[in-house]
């Protein structure tokens, strides 16, 4: 087995792989992968893909990429054929991966998430390089199963469709939602607003996590008040499957049942609007929000893990 710079492969040549990886996303996670499989050839055949890939006799049986993102480091994906997986030839990928990424020196951080699978050796190389690993759950709720939820206003709380306009509240809604929360020391772009609007451009215009879906995602105001308290939002990742991409309430009103009311009626609208599934993730140390997500009877399709990495500033002379 030999690594190669993914800049040096023909995007044909990965096509198998990344056909083998759609079949995983679909059957394992309720997960057209298509999109992000087109976006990776593109982006091999116009030699700008940062990453590698193993290879076996001339053909690739894995491959891994990054994204640097000013101080940052995104590992966008691992995947190895089902006949070479199992340890060695992930560690030896996520071993390239994580010494170009760190001496890069602009680079202070690492995140990565991946959602498909996690295996001892995989974690066993981040452990070693002192990364912070976060437990995380990939849920899915049949929507002709869950439970009925009232739809009336009892939380003094109007919702609307999601509007473009609401970019900037949004935004911020999110930054301040987040704070001190464990997602944003999984994910720190949710510790600034300038992350926040480009998680929320991700999203919404990039197609970063599905389709979105705007007459399927809502944001909550207080009476009276111009301002969002809460949101959710969804985007389209099968035939019939949504995504919850993103669920919050501000601080301040946080246990007054918005959040709840926000479910309810995206819930709701997915069913009218002929949806059978819908998905989501969550941080298995949110208990509160897996209690409810119990009690909606989602079911657990699988466990992941998110990880972190810092670079330890040096001491001043």
């Amino acid at each position: 087995m030999e690594i190669l710079d993914l800049r040096l492969l023909q995007p044909s040549s990965l096509e198998p792989l990344l056909e083998e990886e759609k079949q995983l996303w679909s059957n394992r996670l309720q997960w057209d992968y298509s999109a992000t499989a087109a976006w990776i050839l593109r982006f091999v055949e116009a030699r700008a893909l940062a990453g590698y890939a193993a290879v076996v006799q001339g053909r690739p049986i894995g491959y891994s990429f990054f994204v640097s993102e000013d101080y940052k480091g995104l590992i966008g994906g691992l995947f190895v054929n089902r006949e070479f997986c199992g340890g060695a030839t992930e560690s030896c990928l996520m071993t390239h991966v994580l010494e170009t990424l760190q001496a890069t020196p602009a680079i202070r951080r690492i995140e990565a998430q991946f959602v498909h699978f996690s295996n001892g050796a995989v974690r066993q190389c981040l452990l070693s390089q002192d990364f912070q690993i976060y437990g995380r759950k990939f849920l899915s709720l049949r929507l002709d199963e869950c439970v009925s939820l009232p739809l009336d206003n009892n939380s003094g709380v109007e919702l609307a469709f999601w509007k473009s306009r609401w970019f900037t509240e949004a935004s911020q809604l999110i930054t301040r939602a987040y704070r001190g929360h464990v997602d944003s020391r999984i994910s720190d772009q949710y510790c600034m607003r300038a992350g926040s609007m480009r998680f929320l451009e991700n999203m919404i215009r990039h197609a970063g996590c599905g389709v979105f879906q705007e007459n399927c995602s809502f944001l909550a105001f207080r009476e009276g008040s111009t301002t969002p308290c809460g949101m959710v939002l969804t985007s389209l990742v099968q035939d019939r499957v949504a995504h919850i991409t993103q669920l919050c309430v501000a601080p301040e009103f946080q246990g007054q049942g918005i959040g709840l009311r926000l479910i309810a009626q995206v819930l709701a609208t997915l069913r009218q609007r002929g949806f059978e599934a819908v998905t989501l993730t969550v941080t298995a140390s949110n208990t509160r929000a897996l209690r409810l997500y119990e009690k909606l009877r989602f079911s657990n399709l699988t466990d992941f893990d998110a990880f972190t990495w810092d670079a330890v500033s040096e001491p001043r002379q």
